[in-house]
């Protein structure tokens, strides 16, 4: 019963902050803050559990945590959640970003508290069913259930200037990313179904159970198709290109702390289902199909990279590297070296951490100069103390500056890559430097030069203990993964290998 807890306690805290927010302005808050940390406490006190003695069965040693009950009899459906190192880590990574998204929104939402508080833990919550579903029908019932409170967050909480071309604006990007969601959700739905009818057809066995359908023998025809349509509804989520289309307008629009749920938890539930289900159902077609989808990734690089150049809008800016870097997490997943894997889950903790720190530090630098648009925002560094040079740390530590997880992780991806393609990892290397370049021009535009419009009168000599506690956390985090990434390779060594060594059998196969 321990694993549903995760679930559960979100889930049911949205509704309490619901419904107590009559009682009290601030109450919602509490409400909201000390649920995430019962779970992020709990999700810690996994570590300590003596892992051999949890699990129920001993066929299936690869999982730590397991529960199983019956749920949809008649079709095969479970309800069936699981966990191991792999799990757990983006268990805490999603309690911690959820108490770091509740702080930001703690004095920048003001109207309707309680709903939004719903929203907001009802997707930390979904999340998590996401992390540890097993059984594919309720891996797609969370897949799908998030949209609906993402797409309320940005439709009442969303960027907001009295003006009604912004409104409808704001509209048109909820719409767009339910379109594209509703999308990603129903090839999803068409794979999973055409992956159990093949096992029915073969075994007269109706199952949606994940260790099941892994052990499923299919020809190579319909192997691909389902793979395809696997890759394709992560691949919209993740997002690379061409599949990008609603995630700048999403983070234009979207309230900071729906920004931070929506780069730092919801695009990491797609690398996870791409390492999860996309390389381990299918590790044969992944094999035949991997030089394309590393090419989608380089591609996915270098157009990112290119277009952040172009961007005014620093939130807008930072939505595009965000995609850059997802394609050095696609190239790494398709690369099969064990360097690299590693690598993958460095730089996905790490990147969440930075990304998210950045997307906060925009939201207070939005409270200040009402703007974030760069052009109206230069000549800040000597008029707000402590942002800029946080600003500073989190861009650097972004682009893989030295001492911090973002260059453990991509040091790792680069060495993995290379010693499978050197070619592809030296054009990739290139990229770094189009980063640093979209790093150091954010940084220039907004904290140096003169504007004539939005530059602060009066010099903001402090921030607030919030503000201040998050930016100090974050950066902690980020230096104690650089400094120690041991913390997270020993957790994710076994899971991960597990992954790699199902996915790597089959691509030296191909390559031979």
């Amino acid at each position: 019963m321990l694993l549903p807890i995760f679930i559960i306690i979100p889930f049911m805290g949205g509704i309490l902050c619901w419904l107590f927010d009559r009682y009290g302005i601030k109450i919602s808050h509490y409400i909201a803050l000390v649920l995430m940390s019962i779970v992020l406490m709990l999700s810690i006190s996994l570590l300590f559990y003596d892992l051999t003695l949890v699990s129920t069965n001993t066929n299936k040693s690869y999982w730590n945590f397991e529960y199983e009950v019956s749920w949809i009899k008649r079709f095969g459906i479970m309800f069936h959640l699981a966990a191991d190192g792999f799990s757990i880590l983006m268990l805490i990574l999603t309690s911690i970003l959820g108490i770091i998204s509740i702080l930001c929104s703690w004095d920048t939402v003001e109207d309707r508290i309680g709903l939004f508080y719903l929203n907001l833990l009802w997707i930390l919550s979904f999340s998590i069913g996401i992390f540890l579903s097993i059984d594919l029908f309720l891996f797609f019932l969370f897949w799908e259930m998030i949209i609906f409170p993402v797409y309320f967050s940005i439709i009442f909480w969303g960027h907001r200037i009295n003006d009604a071309r912004t409104c409808l604006k704001r509209y048109a990007a909820a719409n767009k990313f339910f379109m594209y969601s509703q999308c990603s959700g129903l090839i999803l739905l068409f794979s999973i179904l055409y992956l159990v009818y093949s096992y029915y057809a073969s075994n007269h066995i109706l199952s949606f159970n994940y260790d099941l359908l892994r052990s499923i023998k299919l020809n190579d025809f319909s192997e691909s198709c389902i793979m395809l349509g696997f890759f394709l509804a992560f691949a919209i989520k993740v997002p690379i290109f061409p599949f990008h289309g609603w995630f700048a307008e999403f983070h234009t629009y979207s309230p900071i702390s729906g920004a931070l749920d929506i780069s730092s938890i919801l695009l990491k539930t797609s690398v996870y289902a791409l390492l999860r289900f996309n390389i381990v159902l299918f590790p044969n077609s992944s094999s035949r199909f991997a030089y394309v989808f590393m090419l989608l990734g380089v591609i996915t690089i270098f157009y990112a990279s290119f277009v952040a150049f172009s961007q005014t809008d620093i939130k807008r800016l930072i939505a595009y590297t965000s995609i850059s870097h997802t394609g050095f997490i696609l190239i790494a997943i398709y690369s099969a070296n064990q360097i690299a894997y590693q690598g993958i889950i460095i730089q996905t903790i790490a990147y969440a951490f930075s990304t998210a720190a950045l997307y906060s530090l925009v939201g207070q630098l939005f409270q200040y100069t009402h703007t974030r648009n760069m052009k109206q925002m230069g000549g800040l560094w000597s008029n707000i103390c402590w942002i800029p040079g946080f600003s500073m740390f989190f861009a650097a530590a972004n682009l893989g500056m030295p001492g911090t997880g973002n260059f453990v992780g991509e040091f790792m991806i680069l060495l993995g890559t290379f010693n499978n393609n050197v070619l592809l990892s030296s054009i990739v290397s290139f990229s770094l430097i189009i980063s640093a370049l979209c790093s150091l021009i954010m940084i220039q535009r907004t904290y140096f030069g003169y504007s004539f419009q939005y530059t602060c009168k009066h010099f903001i000599r402090r921030i607030s203990r919030r503000e201040m506690f998050i930016s100090i956390s974050l950066l902690v985090m980020l230096i104690l993964i650089g400094l120690y990434p041991n913390i997270i390779l020993n957790m994710s060594e076994s899971p991960i290998n597990n992954i790699r060594t199902v996915f790597s059998n089959f691509i030296l196969t191909t390559r031979s």
